[in-house]
């Protein structure tokens, strides 16, 4: 008999191992055991016609592999858990799933930003601003695409704690990626079971602590003017696993104007009690000073790198943000039932010039969720879980005049004082929103590798606005608004291999305009836009996933998506970059992703590829028609590849990531470049108990000139943040293990 084993410790083993089903019955749930599977493939099926070879070599391994009776598989066990159910194998779901483990794929990475972490993920795009007041524009199959700030469209958590907020909008300038171990990512419509601005899902995933013993270990980065240091104590008492993390960042930026000082403080601790499991976390985040050095013209990306906007400079664009995060969650089994629980709290305060005023809030946000998981074994083995999320967010808003840079006719007294940047009062309300969103999903195993799984989910999400200014100044108490869908989820699951899946699905998502997009509104007043609506999405989705011959691992999903109201921003003459937005009559895309990867001897080679037809299908501004236009912020071909060599000495690894012509407005007159970029990086390592971890790195090896992100239909033609230039850095890690094995 020929055997063959398989025990990854790349993206294969995070991904796809598991355990699937054995007689019908689920063991989802087991994690510290692996299952070995044999079947045979009688030889004389070599002589089938080329189609049926090449169907059969999608299902398992070929038969000139298997000239013996039989072939033997090994994997390891995994949790993914983004699908809101316990542990599955992601193979068993009827979804585009990817999980990135950093520890093993991303191995002597900086950690600097979202591009690193989410690398190499079909279907999903990080645009780095390299603006130190933005956030990364994240979008999942063009979902996201129309983020000005913050991350809109796509939900994000962290180990199941949302840290998108009631009304669908997502800071992550206090996530500090260093205590982030893996990501967990649904490319896909997924609003039956997260609700409102889940186009996609990334659940973030801290590395658990210690089991036993202590670890230490210390991090600094240092690239042209920015250093980073970061200091994690990890600790198992016998009251629970305990970890701690505190980094530093400072540095004058990559582009003008773009220096930047802040500091992130985090704590984890997992316990066990009467046979419940704890976890909190506790996050601080303080960023006193952050200049925005905004978007530049083509002109300005094709000639220079740190390029800045001259009006942000003359105007003091910049923020100050002080952030705290809190939660508690829970999990305890009960038979064959399991159900976890958890609450989050947090706080932040804003002070944020911009251009067009000085824009300062104090928010709060708290909520909560339930959820229940039901296994039923037999003949037709059931799986149905069921959940509620409350969420809520109070901000206490206030804009003001930007004095700054303003003399003469253009500052009157009356709205500029002569001491101060920070002019009169323009907007001084209270922003409310609070969701309610009920959800249940059920999977029905009718065959053994034949599943069918069903979701629906019910949200509700309400906006209310207390303008505070006096009534002669234009002060009210605003209609409340509230906007809310049903979606559902239907998919089936055919698992005729262990190492091969395929699947067909059909999903809805809603997203409602976030606060700030309700209370920016052209004419200036204060309130919500009665206008702007929700809007919602078709998704039809079909994918294969697997290995071929336990080698060739891949990730194969096509889609369209139809969408009505789509939400579109675009800015005004003379509005200093301010954002406001409408709805489109109707959009879609139709796309194709694929992912591959294999180990070569002592090489592990990866690569995605991702194609996206995204128009206006009916879209008319004031008489003029954009129907048949491709919908701006989102390339149509996006392409990765990567080769490393991992070995107990340490890594060498070369990377490349390709992003098509993109238009930046919807005439698609103006456009990004198409670009490549390669990057590299190798370290070393020594010692297990006490290690030493040089290393050292260059971006933009090329050093291409390129819109690393475009800030769609902006006025003034200035549409694009340039990323940087040719970028050389070195890192060092100190370790101190009392387990003898280094992190």
């Amino acid at each position: 008999m020929l055997s063959l084993r398989h025990q990854s410790s790349s993206r294969w083993g995070a991904q796809y191992g598991g355990t699937p089903r054995r007689s019908g019955v689920s063991t989802a749930g087991a994690t510290d055991f692996t299952t070995r599977y044999r079947y045979s493939m009688p030889t004389g099926r070599i002589r089938l016609a080329l189609l049926a070879l090449a169907v059969n070599t999608a299902l398992g391994p070929p038969a000139a592999l298997v000239a013996q009776d039989s072939t033997q598989t090994r994997l390891a066990p995994v949790r993914v858990t983004v699908t809101r159910d316990a542990a599955r194998p992601a193979l068993d779901l009827p979804f585009a799933l990817t999980r990135v483990d950093v520890a093993q794929e991303r191995n002597m990475v900086r950690s600097a930003n979202f591009t690193e972490l989410l690398f190499g993920i079909p279907g999903l795009t990080v645009f780095t601003r390299f603006n130190p007041t933005q956030d990364p524009r994240v979008a999942i199959r063009g979902f996201g695409a129309r983020s000005a700030f913050g991350i809109r469209g796509v939900r994000v958590l962290r180990d199941g704690i949302p840290l998108t907020l009631a009304d669908g909008q997502t800071a992550v300038d206090f996530l500090d990626i260093e205590t982030v171990g893996a990501a967990e990512v649904l490319r896909g419509s997924a609003g039956a079971l997260y609700g409102n601005s889940s186009g996609g899902v990334v659940d973030l995933r801290t590395p658990p602590p210690p089991d036993s013993g202590t670890r230490t270990q210390f991090r600094t980065f240092s690239a042209a003017s920015v250093v980073r240091g970061s200091l994690y104590a990890g600790v198992a008492t016998p009251l629970g696993r305990w970890q701690a993390v505190a980094t530093r960042n400072y540095g004058d930026g990559p582009r003008m104007y773009s220096a930047f000082s802040n500091a992130s403080y985090f704590l984890d601790g997992r316990w066990s009690s009467g046979g419940t499991e704890w976890q909190a976390q506790v996050t601080r985040y303080d960023s006193p000073r952050a200049q925005n050095p905004g978007a530049v013209t083509k002109a300005e990306v094709d000639t220079a790198y740190s390029a800045a906007d001259p009006t942000n400079v003359t105007r003091k664009a910049s923020k100050a943000v002080h952030q705290t995060l809190a939660s508690l969650s829970a999990r305890r089994a009960f038979g064959a039932a399991n159900v976890a629980a958890s609450v989050f709290a947090g706080a932040r305060d804003l002070y944020n010039p911009q251009p067009f005023a000085i824009v300062a809030f104090d928010r709060a946000t708290r909520g909560g969720s339930l959820r229940a998981q039901y296994e039923r074994a037999g003949r037709l083995p059931l799986r149905f879980s069921g959940g509620v999320d409350i969420m809520a967010q109070s901000d206490d808003r206030r804009n003001y005049e930007n004095c700054a840079g303003l003399s003469g006719a253009s500052r009157p007294i009356s709205r500029c004082p002569a001491s101060s940047d920070r002019g009169a009062v323009t907007i001084d309300q209270r922003e409310r929103v609070s969701s309610l969103g009920m959800f249940g999903r059920a999977e029905l195993q009718l065959l053994t590798s034949l599943s069918a799984s069903a979701a629906l989910r019910s949200d509700q999400t309400r906006f209310s606005v207390l303008d505070r200014r006096p009534v002669g100044a234009g002060g009210r108490v605003a209609p409340s608004r509230t906007l809310g869908a049903v979606t559902p989820m239907v998919g089936l699951n055919w698992r005729p291999r262990p190492l091969a899946s395929f699947y067909l699905n059909f999903a809805e998502s809603f997203e409602t305009p976030t606060t700030t997009e309700l209370a920016n509104q052209p004419d200036g007043q204060g309130g919500l836009n009665r206008e702007l609506q929700p809007q919602h999405g078709r998704t039809y989705e079909a994918g294969a996933k697997g290995a071929l011959a336990s080698r060739l691992r891949f990730d194969l999903a096509i889609y369209s998506v139809r969408t009505t109201d789509e939400l579109i921003p675009f800015e005004v003459p003379n509005s200093d970059g301010r954002r406001f937005f409408r709805n489109a009559g109707a959009t879609s895309r139709h796309g194709a992703e694929l992912a591959l990867g294999t180990d070569a001897g002592p090489f592990t080679i990866g690569g995605s590829w991702t194609a996206l037809r995204y128009v206006y299908d009916d879209y008319v501004v004031l008489g003029t028609s954009f129907t048949g236009k491709r919908v701006p912020g989102v390339a149509p071909v996006v392409w990765s590849a990567s080769v490393a060599t991992r070995a107990k000495w340490g890594v060498v690894a070369m990377e490349w990531q390709h992003a098509g012509r993109t238009h930046a407005d919807d005439a698609n007159r103006s456009f990004a470049d198409a670009y490549t970029l390669m990057n590299v990086r190798a370290g070393l390592r020594w010692g297990t108990r006490f290690g030493i971890e040089p290393s050292a790195g260059i971006d933009n090896a090329f050093d291409r000139h390129y819109a690393a992100n475009i800030v769609t239909n902006a006025a003034r033609s200035r549409y694009f943040e340039p990323g940087t230039g040719r970028l050389f850095w070195i890192g060092l890690r100190l370790t101190a293990d009392t387990r003898g094995a280094s992190r």
